[in-house]
């Protein structure tokens, strides 16, 4: 199923009476913003490794105000340091969304200019969220990790009999970097684990997209829920790309998810 995975994310958050939700790669705050707008009392934890987008976002106030913490770390599969790779980017607040995300602790093999490499602290989400005493409520994974997916989400192995829902961005190509795990070792991993993908934002056929998996319990007890809201984030998705092809080919990326294929 194809659908705006985004959107679809959003609406299950009260559905699935979300406690705690990790915005993992967090870059600017936006998403964080998002999710707290749905859930007002939830523990909204925004991790950002890149020390340029962190130190934007503790100067914004927004986040402050809705008690979004930000933590400067990078998710991964141990508690360690590691070298992230910080691509050159605009930082200016509010300029240059698509490329302030691009930064990696992969040394990125599509040509993206890489201007410093800094150190940074790597942590695993279940160790994380024990020292947060942030165990006892369903949770929510976001992730956006430039390559990082299968180590974040291999990080959380302790807390994912708590996770109800996780939305992960992934390659299906090795486009990041050449060791990097891909969406079928995500989702062999999840599964495993007992969620199942629900839908993605693109065809698989796309060098990179964004997936959404459930638990199979949850998906078992609100189904009928799932299924309306699924319903609107496809008609949405189809919206959003008809409003994309009446744009320039330069302005498509205002509306997100118009491309199926992106290669960074």
């Amino acid at each position: 199923m194809i659908v705006d995975t985004r959107a679809l994310f959003v609406r299950l958050l009260r559905t699935l009476e979300i406690a705690t939700v990790c915005d993992v790669g967090s870059m600017d705050g936006t998403d964080a913003l998002r999710f707290r707008r749905v859930l007002p009392r939830a523990a909204i934890l925004a991790l950002e490794p890149n020390p340029r987008n962190v130190a934007l976002m503790r100067a914004d106030g927004r986040l402050a105000r809705r008690s979004i913490r930000v933590l400067p770390f990078a998710a991964s599969d141990r508690d360690a340091e590691a070298p992230l790779f910080v691509v050159d980017a605009d930082y200016a607040p509010g300029r240059d969304r698509f490329r302030r995300g691009m930064s990696s602790l992969h040394r990125r093999a599509d040509g993206a200019r890489i201007v410093d490499v800094v150190t940074v602290r790597t942590v695993r989400l279940d160790a994380l969220l024990r020292a947060e005493s942030l165990m006892s409520g369903p949770i929510a994974l976001w992730i956006d990790t430039e390559g990082m997916a299968f180590e974040a989400i291999a990080g959380a192995a302790g807390i994912l009999g708590s996770t109800a829902m996780l939305h992960v961005e992934a390659e299906t190509q090795r486009c990041i970097g050449p060791e990097q795990r891909l969406l079928d070792d995500v989702e062999r991993l999840l599964g495993e684990a007992g969620f199942r993908l629900l839908a993605t934002d693109q065809p698989r056929r796309a060098l990179q997209l964004n997936a959404l998996f459930l638990r199979a319990d949850s998906l078992a007890a609100h189904e009928a829920e799932i299924r309306r809201l699924a319903a609107r984030a496809r008609a949405r998705r189809g919206v959003k790309r008809a409003i994309g092809g009446l744009l320039p080919r330069r302005l498509r990326h205002l509306v997100p998810g118009l491309i199926e294929t992106r290669v960074r």
